[in-house]
């Protein structure tokens, strides 16, 4: 299978897709792989992305507290192929970026729910632009011939990947979610080419959830990741990266809210399944429905 790891940082942007969207995008995929001095950088253009604009990478540099030079660092490793590169890419579509306020354990109640609504809506409207098209239709041709779909997770991300074993079940689809960790590991192994294993994870690191998706790998089938970074080891590692990138709230609502932009690369994916033969998976929807039904009588 052709590998789509790397196509979110293509320094050429998707035919279509906004510059300055695509480049904060990136941005928030790489913010798991910066070292703290680049990071600092990251979130003061994610703050202000105005702040980029006609500044020069030294005046960058003194509103993040470090050198020109780490400026420089984290644009190449954010995907640009330098500052100028990152500056125009924001420059030419300045009025569409959008931030959401940092959350704060002062909040007030109405506070805190508007901000997590504000950080939940920022991470789902940037989706479309932080997952890679090509990766996405890849990503349904795979669950749609796979012979049989395994989904795992870890912590925040099981019940995800539940949700989506569940539901490919429902489509017809064979799929499982074992939640025992040896279990993962033995059912990864027992996979072959034409089997799918989807790993659902926040940062991309988590020993174990990389592992069973190295082993899954090596015999033989098709990896998908959907995780909120580029870089990491489990994004690397998928043949099918759907990386949908992170907001920066330091309340820990990030890895929360991330779950919510999983969710909806799912919905996406299960539809766009259902697309390719909508007459077929509606006769399949009704007769489970149908059966269902009469069970709870």
């Amino acid at each position: 299978m052709r590998s789509y790891r790397g196509s979110m940082t293509s320094s050429t942007p998707d035919i279509g897709t906004d510059p300055g969207a695509r480049a904060i995008a990136r941005i928030r995929a790489s913010l798991g792989t910066l070292v703290a001095s680049e990071r600092r950088v990251a979130e003061v253009v994610l703050a202000d992305p105005r702040a980029v604009i006609g500044s020069t990478a030294s005046q960058l540099a003194g509103r993040a507290e470090t050198s020109a030079t780490t400026v420089i660092r984290f644009a190449r490793n954010a995907g640009f192929s330098g500052y100028q590169e990152l500056a125009i890419a924001l420059a030419v579509s300045e009025p569409t970026l959008d931030t959401a306020p940092e959350l704060s354990p002062t909040d007030s109640p109405a506070e805190t729910l508007r901000g997590v609504a504000a950080h939940a809506q920022l991470a789902i409207g940037a989706i479309a632009d932080s997952v890679s098209p090509d990766a996405f239709t890849a990503a349904i041709a795979a669950l749609a011939s796979a012979r049989h779909t395994i989904a795992v997770g870890a912590a925040l991300t099981s019940p995800v990947a539940e949700d989506l074993a569940f539901r490919l079940t429902h489509l017809g689809h064979p799929a499982d979610s074992p939640t025992d960790a040896q279990i993962q590991w033995i059912r990864a192994q027992q996979l072959e080419p034409g089997d799918v294993c989807v790993a659902i994870l926040h940062g991309g690191t988590y020993p174990h959830v990389v592992d069973v998706a190295r082993e899954a790998r090596a015999a033989g089938a098709t990896v998908i990741a959907i995780t909120s970074f580029d870089r990491t080891p489990l994004a690397e590692l998928a043949d099918i990266p759907l990386v949908v990138g992170a907001t920066t709230a330091r309340s820990g609502f990030d890895a929360w809210g991330s779950r919510l932009a999983y969710l909806t690369v799912i919905d996406a994916l299960l539809l766009a399944l259902t697309n390719t033969d909508p007459a077929r998976y509606r006769a399949h929807i009704e007769r489970i429905s149908t059966r269902i039904e009469l069970d709870l009588l």
